[in-house]
């Protein structure tokens, strides 16, 4: 062998490895140990309820970091190729995770539309925190155990890969795409419109086909609402039969077919019932029953065909009108796209045979199906498989169901495990989990009410609403009525209600709910008599929760309970002293054991104890919840008024001095100027403070506090940046709320507590001759958003005839049920944030009759 092929030889054969002892050690130990506790706690803790793909990818990378860290620190011989398979595996782990959030985002896009900014950044934000955790380790590790050369064929695949990727993300988009059914209408008349002015079109034709096929509303058959004769006072009269809802859960065969010519719509409305009812039926209701029918015709005629049906079987009453618009074949990708893989609201969902509307599945609750973060217990959102199917008709077995949704509750799950009760995973499961064999249905919705009036729909709400003066009364008469109907027998007020089925829940409740509740009526109810009678019975519900302690009083819940909560106290004071004008003095010495007990809880920093020990008589130190600090501040500032406006009846009640009470404002302002949120965080980000901009405006009259008004204004400033407007891309049904793009549905009670914290500081600010212009516009958009929320006669067909649904609030546009807290927040938001703009408002909106 000659010197030349010897060196030819040794150039072409690997460079052997570092032997293990030129290894790095203990830097290497300690960083390996670092990425693999990392990586151990994501597959343990992140919320995938089973071992998941990502769980297994999680455990693999802790393995191969920790068994690295460990060749390390012993200077183990097999440390070289441990490294070196670990650092591949996680290069390879990045690009996997970087193609699956890449294409996601990408699916999510074609499917929700713009995603706006945020989508983006939190995209980039998650792929560089595993960039993070992969690269340096990964890139140190190929360094120490590979030879550095050039690779000409990994420099040439490179711009090959990028392709790959870059087609396979626009593929997932155009999987998203639903292929188009003909609406109402001819190609040409359609052509090159843009979807509202589609939309307008499509709605013309069905109002001009309605009002050419139906003279008026009242040639339709009247609904029977005599009920059995019954003796009244100087003779007999007819009972008032309640007229059911549109609601049905029945999925409905008008399945639409690809590549068809024909235009598909499903019309609900009542007919008459037909043969014999059973007894209870007869004397409640009326023999009316809400049935669906699939309409098919030529586009040209599909708008007279949907008119026809109604007039040839539908009463007088209303109609709900569902235009299929498009279709989409769903496959299950990872479980996050199957969640979101139909829009709430917009999309319904067929089987071969059936289909059910996107308005179904809301009043079904199919699309908060989902409570993967258990520290956020009301954060629900996405679909299941598994309830859709069942909705559908399909024979689904117990124990699938049970499982399904115990997985898809992880807190619930931990406990029914810490119980031996969770239900073991059933062999034909996965089966069931996929999505395949379902289509994805886009829709657009029309209601006529049952007097006629045609009216488009998003969601299940009116579309377009424009606010004026009338528009604005109404809203605040409907959900003063809402709430006084509330009401118990005892004070107490409701929970919950199902808008659809009537369930409601009445035994949960808490002190200061029902306070919150209570105050608003009294802020802003607007029949004196009923604001008076709802008052009386909440405030006198409370006062038998209050407990004595020296001479404090404090209220709580159960009355063997030995510890009172600030907030149970602090923002039922408020309601005590607001509602005074409308019950006059009989609560006094209840309200001034509760300011004495407020004055006993502050610590001498002007913060305030969390709880108080009524068997020791002193606070227990702890951290103070939220709210309550602003609720105390609130609730002083109200006594302190009361002792400087009326002081012979703030003596007779045992009222503590003014001058003590100001002084305790006074330490407590300071406190939260100060001490409590003097950081760098303050430039970027608040905790829930609404309370405290309440309590500043409360104080404007009388104990003025410069430093505590901008705190609030500072604060709305903030929040003010996390309104959705027209900027933001997003669905016009969004504007003013809260959300993350067009993904996740806004929840309704942020956005009015938004309205209700931008009322006080534009109080604040016009206090202090400061413009309102950009205010007055904000708080307009956010009226506008919750005036759309408002369930009302022009968006409350399948509402439940046997209770007052009407003037409530549902959770958001995807979570139907209505809580007591979402209307009072609301409510307030309209009392009060509507105050600020009402001058400049028309008398009636665009459009209104």
């Amino acid at each position: 062998m000659s010197t030349g092929q010897a060196e030819t030889q040794a150039d072409t054969r690997p460079a052997p490895a570092r032997p293990g002892g030129s290894m790095p050690r203990w830097s290497l130990a300690l960083v390996a140990s670092v990425h693999a506790l990392i990586f151990a706690w994501a597959g343990m803790q992140l919320p995938w309820s089973e071992w998941s793909g990502f769980a297994i990818v999680c455990y693999l990378l802790a393995f191969g970091h920790g068994l690295t860290a460990v060749s390390a620190a012993l200077r183990l011989r097999l440390l070289t190729p441990v490294w070196r398979v670990s650092s591949v595996f996680a290069l390879i782990v990045l690009g996997w995770l970087a193609w699956e959030l890449t294409s996601a985002a990408s699916y999510l896009a074609g499917l929700y539309g713009s995603l706006g900014e945020g989508l983006g950044a939190a995209l980039l934000a998650v792929i560089g925190l595993v960039a993070l955790l992969t690269l340096p380790l990964s890139c140190w590790g190929l360094a120490a155990t590979w030879r550095r050369s050039f690779n000409a064929g990994l420099f040439g695949a490179t711009p090959l890969l990028l392709t790959i990727w870059t087609l396979g993300a626009l593929h997932q988009a155009n999987d998203a795409v639903a292929e188009r059914v003909p609406l109402p209408g001819t190609s040409e008349e359609l052509a090159g419109r843009d979807d509202r002015a589609v939309n307008g079109l499509v709605e013309n034709q069905l109002h001009d086909a309605l009002a050419a096929e139906i003279d008026h509303w009242g040639v339709l058959p009247p609904i029977p609402v005599d009920g059995p004769l019954r003796k009244v006072e100087g003779g007999y009269r007819h009972t008032k039969l309640r007229v059911p809802s549109l609601y049905t859960a029945a999925p409905i065969a008008c399945v639409p077919q690809p590549g068809a010519s024909e235009s598909v719509a499903v019309v609900t409305y009542l007919r008459l019932i037909e043969g014999e009812r059973e007894p209870a039926q007869r004397s409640k209701l009326a023999p009316v029953e809400a049935v669906s029918r699939c309409v098919r015709a030529a586009p040209e005629q599909i708008s007279v065909a949907i008119a026809r049906q109604i007039a040839a079987e539908s009463v007088q009453g209303p109609v709900k009108i569902d235009l299929i618009r498009g279709l989409a074949p769903l496959r299950s990708r990872a479980p996050l796209l199957d969640m979101l893989a139909l829009r709430p609201g917009l999309d319904g969902v067929c089987d071969e045979e059936h289909c059910l509307m996107p308005w179904q599945l809301v009043a079904l609750d199919q699309f908060i199906v989902n409570e993967p973060l258990p520290w956020i217990p009301d954060f629900r959102f996405g679909i299941s498989a598994v309830e859709l199917r069942a909705a559908l008709g399909f024979e689904v077995p117990a124990e699938v169901l049970a499982w399904d949704r115990e997985q898809r509750d992880p807190k619930r799950l931990d406990k029914l495990r810490e119980d031996s009760r969770a239900t073991p995973r059933p062999a034909d499961a996965a089966s069931w989990l996929l999505l395949d064999g379902l289509t994805r249905i886009e829709t657009l919705s029309y209601f006529v009410t049952d007097d006629g009036v045609f009216l488009p729909l998003v969601r299940m709400h009116t579309r377009e609403v424009r606010v004026s003066k009338e528009r604005l009364d109404h809203a605040r008469e409907l959900a003063d009525a809402h709430i006084a109907k509330a009401q118990l027998r005892n004070g107490r007020f409701r929970y919950t209600l199902d808008p659809f089925t009537g369930a409601q829940q009445t035994k949960s409740w808490n002190l200061p709910r029902q306070a919150g509740t209570t105050l608003v009526m009294c802020e802003l109810g607007g029949e004196p008599k009923r604001t008076r009678r709802v008052a009386s019975r909440s405030l006198g519900f409370m006062a038998k929760h209050a407990k004595t302690s020296g001479d404090v009083v404090a209220l709580v819940r159960r009355s063997r309970g030995e510890t009172a909560e600030l907030g149970s106290t602090a923002l039922p004071a408020i309601a005590f002293a607001a509602c005074r004008e409308h019950v006059g003095e009989r609560h006094d010495e209840l309200l001034a054991g509760l300011t004495r007990f407020l004055l006993a809880m502050q610590r001498d920093d002007g913060s305030f104890y969390p709880q108080f020990d009524l068997v020791g008589g002193a606070p227990i130190d702890g951290p103070e919840p939220m709210y309550a600090g602003g609720q105390a501040i609130f609730a002083l500032s109200l006594a302190e008024k009361l002792a400087l406006d009326d002081p012979e009846a703030a003596a007779a009640a045992e009222l503590p001095s003014a001058d003590l009470i100001h002084e305790a404002v006074e330490r407590a302002m300071a406190f939260y100027t100060g001490p409590y949120w003097d950081t760098f965080v303050r430039d970027f980000f608040w905790l829930e403070e609404n309370w405290h901009c309440l309590a500043a405006r409360a104080s404007l009259g009388h104990h003025r506090n410069e430093a505590y008004e901008q705190y609030c204004v500072d604060y709305m400033s903030y929040k003010a940046r996390l309104v959705l407007d027209e900027r933001s891309a997003v669905a016009n049904e969004f504007i003013g709320g809260y959300s993350m793009g067009n993904i996740l549905t806004p929840v309704n009670t942020p956005a009015a507590g938004f309205g209700e914290g931008l009322a006080a500081a534009m109080a604040i600010k016009h206090a202090r001759g400061e413009d309102l212009e950009a205010e007055r516009a904000q708080m307009r958009a956010v009226i506008e958003f919750l005036l759309r929320q408002q369930w009302s006669e022009d968006n409350c067909f399948a509402c439940a005839p046997h209770r007052t649904v009407l003037g409530g609030f549902s959770e958001s546009m995807s979570a139907p049920e209505i809580r007591i807290d979402y209307t009072q927040h609301s409510w307030a938001a309209l009392g009060h944030g509507g105050s600020w703009i009402y001058d400049e408002l028309p008398d009636k909106a665009p459009g209104d009759p």
